[in-house]
């Protein structure tokens, strides 16, 4: 399912962008970061299209167990990219402070 690659791929993305701002490689954490939003965001058009599929054949009812999980991996990488964007810009701010 796509949504769940995508998903995987932006976290995983994201965990090496982690990996580059802890090393003050910021060129790299930017990039990192950028390829994780493009993965979520490629997740998130997967979602839209299932949805829209199931909607009109009517199938709505028919989430199954496999949605679930790939909603709740989308979900939680959303969380996990931001999070780690969030901590790459406290790592920058802490390092301009020390070099003042």
């Amino acid at each position: 399912m796509a949504i769940i690659l995508h998903a995987g791929n932006a976290k995983s993305c994201a965990f090496e962008a982690l990996k580059e701002v802890k090393l003050q490689n910021i060129e790299a954490f930017t990039q990192k970061i950028t390829e994780a939003k493009d993965e979520i965001k490629l997740a998130h058009r997967a979602h839209a299209e299932l949805l829209r599929k199931l909607s009109s054949e009517n199938r709505m009812r028919e989430v199954d167990l496999l949605l679930v999980h790939a909603e709740g991996h989308l979900s939680s990488t959303d969380i996990a990219v931001e999070m780690i964007r969030e901590l790459g810009e406290i790592y920058q701010w802490k390092w301009s402070l020390s070099n003042e």
